[in-house]
């Protein structure tokens, strides 16, 4: 969940200007799938920058031009049919990191402090999130300190790893988004791992008691 600075500036210059996508376009080439940019994540905390970044009318027009630039050469691209999967996302990676540096050179270091404060702000939240889950985790399955600090180094992994994901500009959202569901799924395999038989047959109960929960709150909801 931690908070990328430029998904935030994209979202804002693509907030203030126009509600065009700028995401791929459909690539000619079937290897070569339809991909969204995945700027719409949290978009309710990146509308929130957006306004505190009070983009002028000159940054509002600088960043449109970006963003059309961006999605006339990303076209370009993709209408070489000749291009290698491999050479196409490289390239793809290098016209991305092109507008990030553009974009940026764009806003006021007074913009840029708003940016870096935000995605501090959002990393110490998800951190504090984190904390109270495990000590919940804690507290409900009876865990050992030794369980706790396997739990949290194997915690601090996995967000590493997600983290070099969500920055990898040459996978599709479509891999990125199977790479995040093996790392959940690899997630949970070593927390389960570390955790007693009978750890888990508790862990296995809350589980579906949670889910027990959810059904009859809908099911009260729809009556």
């Amino acid at each position: 969940m931690a908070l990328s600075a430029f998904a935030v500036m994209t979202v804002a210059a693509n907030a203030q200007t126009t509600n065009e996508s700028s995401g791929a376009d459909q690539h000619h080439t079937t290897h070569m799938h339809h991909t969204k940019s995945g700027y719409g994540m949290h978009r309710h905390h990146h509308s929130d920058i957006m306004m505190k970044l009070n983009l002028t009318a000159a940054q509002k027009e600088q960043a449109k031009v970006l963003n059309t630039d961006y999605k006339n050469q990303l076209k370009d691209l993709e209408k070489n049919e000749a291009i290698t999967l491999k050479d196409y996302r490289a390239k793809k990676a290098s016209l991305e990191q092109e507008r990030k540096s553009k974009f940026q050179d764009i806003l006021t270091p007074e913009q840029k402090n708003t940016i870096a404060k935000a995605k501090k702000e959002s990393s110490e939240k998800t951190e504090m999130m984190a904390q109270k889950r495990l000590e919940k985790m804690k507290t409900d399955l009876n865990l050992t300190d030794e369980q706790v600090a396997k739990i949290k180094e194997q915690r601090e992994s996995s967000t590493a790893q997600a983290k070099a994901i969500r920055e990898n500009s040459s996978l599709t959202e479509e891999q990125k988004k199977e790479q995040f569901r093996n790392l959940m799924k690899s997630r949970q395999e070593s927390i389960n791992s570390i955790l007693t038989a009978e750890q888990l047959k508790k862990k296995e109960e809350m589980r579906n008691s949670r889910i027990n929960d959810m059904k009859n709150k809908r099911a009260n909801k729809d009556s």
